[in-house]
C-alpha cells in the first residue's frame, strides 16, 4: 500500500495527513506553522517519529511560494524562511524518502482534476479565495505553468477599482480580504474588527454598508470570471477557499454574472462555474496526486 505523507504549509496553520493511491486522506491533523526554520525542522522530526511504524513512500508538500526544480521555492510569503533554504534538501535530510512540492493553489486544482470537480474534463480555471486570490489553470488535466510559472495567478490581474477611479490588481477587489476592508473603511474600523463570516451575517441582518461591499464583491468577482472566460475559455471556473463552504455562494455569483451580461450586450458567452469539491484538504490531496504525477513523468 502506498502511503504519501502529505504537508500543506500555510501562513498559520501547518497540516498533515496520509493520502494512499486513491486519494484516500486519514491520519490528519493541524498545528500552528512554526515561526522560524528551527521550529520547522522540529515540527518535521517529531512527524517523522509519529509515523516510524508506517512505511511511508513519499514527502509531499503544499507550499506559498513558486517551489523550484533545485528545491528552492521563490517569491515571497507569511512563511519568509521556506524562501531562505532549500526546503526539499532539508526535508529529504529528514525522511530520506523522495520529497516533491508544489504552490498552494496548484495543489488545490490538482486535488480537484483527480478526485474532484475536473476529473472528467480537460480544461479549467481554478480560483482560490481568501485573505487575497490565488489559482490555477488547468489544460488537458495537467498543470498550465506559463513562461514565468505565473500562469493562474489570477490575483495580480488588473481591473478598474470603482471606489477611486483608478486601477487595481484583482485579489485587492475581489478577495475576502477586500469586503472585510470596505467594511472597515466605511466604519472606520479595524479590519481586525471584522470576519468574512460577519460581514456576511451583518448584511442578512440589514445592515446596508455590508451589503454593498458584497455587492461590489460579487460584482468584481463577476469581472474577473468573464475576463478568464474569454482568455482562456475553460470547460469550468471552479471556486476554492474559504468562502467556498457559503452555501449561496454560487447562485449569488450567478446573479451577478447574468446582471453583467445585461450590462454588457457583447458578452455572448455566460461563464460556468461551480465550487470545490475539496475543501480544508485540498492542498494535501492536491499534494500527493503530485507525486504521482513525477512517477508517471518519470517512466516516460
Amino acid at each position: 500500500m502506498i502511503n504519501i505523507l502529505a504537508i500543506d504549509i500555510g501562513g498559520t496553520h501547518i497540516k498533515h495527513g496520509l493520502v494512499d493511491e486513491i486519494g484516500t486522506i486519514s491520519t490528519m491533523n493541524t498545528s500552528t506553522t512554526p515561526t522560524d526554520f528551527k521550529g520547522f525542522i522540529e515540527h518535521l522530526t517529531t512527524l517523522k517519529e509519529q509515523f516510524q511504524d508506517i512505511p511511508l513512500t513519499s514527502i509531499a508538500i503544499s507550499s506559498p511560494g513558486l517551489p523550484q526544480p533545485d528545491g528552492t521555492i521563490g517569491a515571497e510569503s507569511a512563511v519568509p524562511y521556506l524562501h531562505q533554504h532549500n526546503i526539499k534538501q532539508a526535508v529529504e535530510k529528514i525522511f530520506h524518502l523522495p520529497v516533491v512540492i508544489e504552490n498552494d493553489a496548484n495543489c488545490a486544482a490538482l486535488a480537484e482534476v483527480w478526485t474532484g470537480k475536473a476529473k472528467s474534463i480537460d480544461n479549467a480555471a481554478v480560483l482560490i479565495i481568501g485573505t487575497g486570490i490565488g489559482g490555477a489553470l488547468i489544460q488537458n488535466r495537467t498543470l498550465h505553468r506559463g513562461a514565468d510559472q505565473h500562469a493562474g495567478d489570477f490575483g495580480y490581474m488588473l481591473l478598474p477599482n470603482r471606489e477611486n477611479g483608478g486601477y487595481s490588481v484583482f485579489s485587492r477587489l475581489a478577495s475576502t480580504g477586500s469586503i472585510i476592508r470596505r467594511v472597515a473603511d466605511k466604519k472606520a474600523m479595524s479590519k481586525n474588527d471584522w470576519t468574512g463570516e460577519k460581514v456576511f451575517n451583518s448584511a442578512e441582518e440589514g445592515d446596508i454598508i455590508c451589503q454593498e461591499a458584497i455587492h461590489q464583491f460579487y460584482t468584481m468577482l463577476g469581472l474577473g470570471i468573464f475576463n478568464i472566460q474569454y482568455v482562456y475559455n475553460p470547460d469550468v471556473i471552479l471556486i476554492g477557499g474559504g468562502i467556498s463552504t457559503r452555501p449561496t455562494l454560487l447562485d449569488e455569483l450567478n446573479q451577478h454574472l447574468h446582471q453583467l451580461q445585461q450590462e454588457v450586450e457583447e458578452t455572448l458567452i455566460i461563464p460556468k462555474v461551480d465550487i470545490c469539491d475539496h475543501k480544508s484538504h485540498a492542498n494535501l490531496i492536491g499534494a500527493a496526486y503530485c507525486y504521482f504525477q513525477s512517477i508517471k513523468a518519470s517512466n516516460n
